[in-house]
């Protein structure tokens, strides 16, 4: 983090390149590097970054600003892949003020990256961040309704596919997806969307992995996520 604070000083336009699974950082990031009077763009690695699947970040500060270009005038890129966790850290250090805006996108980072505060990087401090950031004005109505309550169209078409077709394997331990790429293009979503799928997989009580397979290439493994202990 040290570095990117640098090269913003040094900076005349700012470029911030980030995927969207990273886009709530980058929206907190943004909104300081504005705060210092700087020229920056967000921009976003996937194209097309406003369609549907990505309509759960809509309410991010900035969300309307991200482009799926570098434009031709900046003379700083930052590729930005830093936890929003790390990013509040450093703010804090540096003795930041965090406004309402980057407290919202922070906040919206947390229940990302914590799996709705369940997941193993959970403990005091995340709870404790998760205060500050209320108290810095987050609005976690907004961030609830839309990272937690939000799905789309295609996903749900997906989810029904995988979950109508999947099958338990060794002892019901393993739970066994496979996936076409006629599939994904039938319900319009993409392999990220499967993710959600295949943790839900895990609440089954005797699920300890699941597994997803590729149809295309004769059952090819894409991924495979574990049930944390």
């Amino acid at each position: 983090m040290n570095d990117i604070l640098k090269k913003i000083v040094e900076a005349k336009h700012i470029v911030i390149l980030s995927n969207i699974d990273n886009i709530a950082g980058a929206s907190a990031l943004y909104t300081h590097i504005i705060r210092l009077h700087k020229k920056v763009s967000l921009v976003c690695r996937e194209k097309n970054c406003n369609k549907e699947f990505n309509l759960k970040y809509s309410f991010l500060p900035w969300f309307d600003k991200i482009k799926d270009f570098k434009p031709a005038s900046a003379d700083c890129v930052i590729e930005f892949d830093n936890s929003c966790v790390s990013l509040y850290e450093y703010f804090q250090k540096s003795n930041m003020k965090i406004n309402s805006k980057m407290a919202t996108a922070l906040y919206s980072g947390l229940l990302q990256e914590s799996e709705s505060f369940t997941n193993k990087i959970v403990n005091g401090t995340i709870f404790a961040m998760a205060k500050e950031l209320i108290e810095c004005g987050a609005q976690i109505e907004i961030c609830s309704k839309y990272m937690l309550k939000t799905s789309t169209l295609s996903s749900l078409r997906l989810k029904s596919k995988m979950l109508g077709e999947f099958l338990l394997e060794d002892e019901a331990k393993v739970a066994v997806f496979s996936l076409s790429s006629e599939d994904l293009k039938a319900s319009g979503a993409r392999v990220q969307d499967c993710d959600e799928v295949l943790k839900e997989s895990l609440k089954l009580p005797t699920v300890e992995m699941a597994v997803l397979l590729d149809i295309d290439n004769k059952y090819e493994m894409i991924k495979i996520i574990s049930k944390e202990i």
